[in-house]
């Protein structure tokens, strides 16, 4: 197991629970605006709290119990805590009562949040500067999602607020976003002591398996990759912008 700063820790933490807390002030006021019966507002919240904070305390006592650390062991152990928010956000994107919530949201907000991502980005780059994860990783390397993150707000503006920019430059980013994503995903298991392992620079990707950063796959991740998703299927159709 690598050794990360208390601060660094902190600071990821810290983020985990910022996107949390805005999840839940997401639900609830989509729940409002979409004339819930107050039963059933009271529902969604709870029900996404519970969800949540199950989740995160699943995957931070696996990732505690040092079982994602069995590299040799295939299929990879890690895939327990990335397949299911995928598998999640599959069926959650798809059932009728989310996608009539998110017809609430206002699409400046789905793009302008991945602006979250530059935050991600700069963490990764000190745990490359502490030794503990490798270049390609960052910025630096390979990894090019920062991308998204600085373009976020100027996307968001100029679409959604000035509106000199077409909707259809936004459609194009989140594809691009999703792109992006898959990229820094396929690098980093590339880059893990796995079997199939590529990049053999060391420091190897291992501080993914454990506390607090296995939030970044099993969280964080999905967070962004379902802002793409909802974003998509709102500028897919102008009429409900």
């Amino acid at each position: 197991m690598v050794a990360v700063p208390l601060h660094i820790s902190a600071l990821f933490i810290s983020l985990v629970f910022t996107i949390a807390f805005l999840i839940l002030i997401a639900v609830h006021i989509s729940s409002v605006r979409a004339n819930l019966p107050a039963e059933e507002r009271r529902n969604n919240f709870v029900v996404s709290i519970v969800f949540i904070l199950v989740w995160l305390l699943f995957t931070l006592l696996i990732s505690s119990s040092g079982f994602l650390y069995e590299y040799n062991l295939m299929p990879p152990h890690l895939l327990l805590v990335v397949l299911p928010p995928l598998i999640f956000i599959l069926l959650l994107t798809n059932a009728k009562q989310f996608i009539e919530l998110t017809e609430q949201f206002n699409v400046f907000f789905l793009v302008y949040a991945q602006s979250f991502r530059i935050l991600i980005e700069l963490i990764l780059w000190f745990l490359y500067r502490y030794q503990v994860i490798p270049l390609q990783m960052t910025f630096e390397g390979l990894n090019y999602d920062i991308l998204i993150g600085i373009t976020a707000p100027f996307v968001a503006y100029y679409c959604f607020v000035k509106k000199s920019w077409s909707p259809k430059v936004a459609l194009v980013w989140n594809f691009a976003g999703i792109l992006l994503l898959a990229n820094i995903v396929v690098v980093a298991i590339l880059s893990t002591p796995y079997p199939f392992r590529y990049f053999m620079n060391e420091p190897a990707n291992t501080v993914v398996f454990g506390f607090p950063f296995v939030w970044l796959p099993a969280f964080l991740v999905p967070f962004a990759l379902l802002l793409h998703l909802i974003a998509i299927r709102r500028l897919w159709k102008p009429s409900s912008l």
